[in-house]
């Protein structure tokens, strides 16, 4: 027994051993210099008085486990310092109970982690600082760019100007791609698993690149197949990010013939579709063997510096990893100057959201009796999403800012809160936090973000703010039914598709699109309102516009950007819509100001052309 006492009085560690009523009857130097006290005072006090983990060494006492646990203590000189506890009950033969506790000093790798954090907070604000330092000069770029190309140019100088244009837009990606290339060595890129339609996204995909392509003289092609694919459960987002680095990497090496985008099924069973993805190009072609050496490069464990230059393959080593990190495979059959395949195969789980029996989606059975929060600020996107909903039959509210949002939720119990993250007073992130802290009918209802700015989700930010799930927009219906469905409970039926009554001869396809409405591009009495709404409210925050930019009034010209931005994309008046984009991007940025007004005049212009044919239409169906 003497030996023992020696033992753990000359231990560095602190040790003690209390009773059962939480005395102290053994401790050592090091413990007693700890709690700045002598050996003695500790022994004759009751530890109920010294002791802040009293109340936890008895419910250890009690339950006879082990704990371990973290403890700070600040001693006399100043001094702060960590220790990893562990606390053992010590049951006797005689059926006494004493506890035993052991401390290590792990203050230097409580520090390290603290350095370690710090570290990558710094990294993180580099990597912003560094995107908001590239992007707004190479938008600057572009937007001259093209202002030189409405010129009067000979062959020679187009080509210049095309160059400029896909150098620019190269150069655009990076920042994106080497944040992503960190992350994916990092092991930190996530990969979400969600229903979506898989047709859908690589249609949607090939149509927000084809002005690139069209921009550098090229075709843009999706190959739709007569396979039937079920909805998937998947990362919509990671799978567009892929096929965007592909056809990107098509359009650069492509000097004239077109890209061709395709997808087959290899193998449908119940649980699981095998897909095999193809983006196609007539560009100037690559070995496989140099596509293979090319990744391999960009792999290499030991590269401490990701390529930073157009040329060097950084988009398909994201592709590769992105790939294989959903078990997938990448590969690609080419010959140089015959143009070049790639392809990638990937296997989804089916979703069991919606049965399998039928390829297109019936409204959400059965959701009479939902309530749902529409929080949303732009007119055209209420309208949009009630129209969509309304013959569910079912009670939407509607809030048009965060704040009204809240009031709503403190009254009234909701299925489902709809939440947009952009909106002027309080955003969809800070009342979606408020909901979740404070005592209401709705502190744990689901609440799905709609959000615009599909390569800034920030789902870590979303999750901590409360956000149960996200939504992109523009959405179509099916999306928006699958994400009630999931979040709700309700199953969802299938009917087969008609045909749209507004073809494609019935508007010009360069300046508006409803097709992307879903099943509402059918119902002409829904179309008429989007027109008459398009009319009421755009001209007038055409003018709020144009009024803010002669003032210089730089957050309401984003404001208003932004919203109209939301319902020039609803109706794919894509040239337009980009034009509001870098709008909202220069007045954020506040660089590139001289920028605005020619881009405002082509937004005026399209405007006045699409009023002018809404009257038209509703004038002659009146």
């Amino acid at each position: 027994m003497e030996i023992t006492k020696q033992v753990i009085e000359t231990n560095p560690n602190p040790i003690y051993v209390k009773n059962e009523l939480g005395n102290f009857v053994l401790v050592n130097s090091a413990y007693a210099a700890l709690k700045g006290m002598s050996v003695e005072e500790l022994l004759l006090n009751k530890t109920s008085e010294l002791d802040y983990s009293h109340e936890r060494d008895l419910e250890i006492l009690a339950s006879g486990e082990t704990s371990k646990v973290e403890e700070f203590y600040k001693l006399k000189n100043g001094k702060k310092v960590w220790y990893q506890t562990t606390k053992t009950a010590l049951p006797q033969e005689n059926g006494v109970n004493f506890l035993l506790s052991v401390s290590s000093e792990v203050t230097e790798w409580k520090e390290a982690i603290q350095v370690a954090k710090e570290t990558v907070k710094a990294k993180d604000a580099f990597l912003t600082n560094m995107t908001n330092e590239i992007v707004t000069p190479i938008n600057a770029i572009i937007g001259m760019a093209r202002l030189i190309k409405k010129g009067f140019l000979n062959k020679a100088q187009e080509e210049y100007v095309n160059i400029i244009l896909s150098v620019a837009d190269n150069l655009l990606c990076l920042p994106s791609n080497i944040d992503d290339y960190g992350k994916l060595n990092d092991g930190k890129l996530a990969v979400e698993s969600i229903p979506f339609n898989l047709m859908a996204t690589l249609r949607d995909a090939v149509r927000a690149l084809s002005p690139s392509a069209t921009e550098q003289g090229l075709e843009l092609i999706f190959e739709e197949t007569t396979d039937t694919f079920p909805i998937v459960e998947g990362d919509p987002f990671r799978l567009t990010q892929i096929l965007t680095n592909l056809i990107k990497n098509s359009i650069k090496f492509t000097k004239k013939g077109q890209i061709t985008v395709s997808m087959q099924l290899v193998k449908h069973t119940d649980k699981n579709v095998n897909i095999t993805f193809c983006v196609k190009d007539t560009g100037i072609g690559i070995t496989r063997e140099k596509f293979d050496t090319l990744l391999q490069n960009l792999n290499e464990k030991n590269t401490q510096t990701p390529p930073l230059f157009a040329g060097t393959g950084l988009g398909l080593a994201i592709c590769k990893n992105l790939v294989e990190s959903q078990g997938g495979k990448i590969w690609v059959e080419s010959e140089a100057g015959n143009g070049s395949s790639f392809f990638f195969n990937l296997t989804f789980q089916v979703s069991e959201t919606v049965p399998q029996t039928d390829s297109s989606l019936q409204k959400p059975a059965n959701l009479r009796t939902l309530n749902l929060l529409l929080v949303e600020d732009n007119q055209v996107n209420q309208l949009l999403a009630i129209s969509q909903l309304e013959e569910c039959d079912i009670t939407i509210d509607v809030a048009s800012d965060g704040e009204d949002a809240i009031e709503k939720a403190r009254k009234k119990a909701y299925d489902l809160i709809l939440m947009d993250i952009q909106m002027p007073i309080l955003d969809g992130i800070e009342a979606t936090a408020r909901i979740r802290s404070e005592y209401n009918p709705n502190k744990d209802t689901p609440i799905i973000a709609f959000t615009a700015n599909a390569h800034k989700i920030d789902l870590g930010r979303y999750k901590s703010a409360g956000f149960t799930d996200y939504l992109l927009k523009p959405y179509n219906k099916s999306n928006l039914f699958l994400i009630i469905s999931k979040y709700t409970g309700q199953p969802l039926r299938r009917r087969a598709s008609s045909k749209s009554k507004f073809g494609t001869d019935s508007k010009p396809a360069a300046l508006y699109d409803f097709s992307g409405l879903g099943d509402l591009a059918n119902d002409a009495k829904f179309i008429r309102k989007m027109q008459q709404l398009f009319l009421d409210t755009v001209p007038s925050q055409i003018s709020e516009l144009q009024q803010a930019i002669q003032q210089q009034d730089w957050e309401q010209v984003m404001h208003i950007t932004h919203r109209l931005k939301s319902t020039f994309g609803n109706i794919k008046i894509v040239g337009a819509t980009e034009d509001l984009r870098k709008i909202e991007v220069i007045a954020r940025s506040r660089q590139g100001i001289e920028q605005i007004p020619p881009l405002f005049q082509s937004v005026q212009e399209t405007t006045n052309k699409i009023v002018s044919i809404f009257a038209n239409i509703l004038q002659v169906e009146a």
